[in-house]
């Protein structure tokens, strides 16, 4: 029995899950989204920066925190992706993988998602087309030509 392929269309705050049916006709199956994503750095944090006096003078500047929230918060959103992948992969739903992310949560999807899913993907686009109506995505995808 041949299974579904699906097409992931994300970016940092907003995915969604489609099904690839014959004709390349997609059927979306799922939308996920981390509107945390989408704060401020400041916003997401419950302190204001620390402050620090420059080197060799009396003038103060913010700190930086080592990790900025927003970065942990596209982290975040990359492990829910990943996870729903997986969970497709777990229950056989799907056999083929493609997938169209943007360039920041590309890179973070790839670390997060297991190798199992990996196998499954036959196409990568670092392309922000989730917001895009379903009928102007395949147009921008290579592998559907």
């Amino acid at each position: 029995m041949k299974k579904e392929s699906w097409l992931l269309t994300a970016n940092s705050s907003f995915a969604r899950i489609f099904k690839i049916g014959s004709r390349h006709q997609l059927t979306e199956l799922k939308t996920l989204e981390h509107p945390e994503s989408r704060l401020h750095n400041i916003d997401l944090v419950s302190d204001k920066p620390g402050r620090d006096f420059e080197s060799g003078g009396t003038r103060r500047h913010a700190l930086e925190p080592k990790n900025m929230p927003k970065k942990l918060e596209f982290v975040e959103f990359a492990k829910m992706i990943a996870d729903e992948l997986q969970q497709g992969h777990q229950q056989n739903t799907y056999d083929s993988l493609y997938i169209a992310a943007s360039p920041s949560l590309l890179g973070l999807l790839r670390k997060e998602l297991n190798a199992n899913v990996t196998k499954l993907i036959k196409g990568e686009v670092d392309k922000d087309l989730a917001h895009m109506k379903t009928e102007e995505i395949l147009q921008h995808l290579p592998f559907f030509s």
